[in-house]
């Protein structure tokens, strides 16, 4: 089951250094988090997100394992898995 916490500070400096505890307690396995943002909105509107988790390398590994395994399973069909692995890579 997910939870949601949502906490609002006054300064941004404190969000940053609250992310920094949790991100040292996860390291030290002491809570369970799956990811944190700390939201900023300046003096003109523009909201900026800073993600404890870099989405673009997740996204770029898990795009690399699933089309390394399909490439493997299309090689098997057609009797080269090594050919379709790198391919699919």
């Amino acid at each position: 089951m997910a939870d949601l916490v949502v906490v609002g500070f006054e300064k941004p400096d404190t969000a940053d250094q609250v992310l920094q505890k949790l991100v040292s307690l996860k390291q030290e396995y002491l809570i369970d988090l799956e990811d944190a943002v700390v939201v900023v909105r300046d003096e003109n509107g523009k909201v900026n997100l800073k993600q404890s988790i870099n989405l673009k390398a997740m996204g770029a590994s898990s795009g690399l394992a699933s089309g390394s395994l399909f490439g493997t399973l299309v090689g098997l069909l057609f009797l080269n898995p090594l050919a379709g692995f790198a391919i699919g890579g």
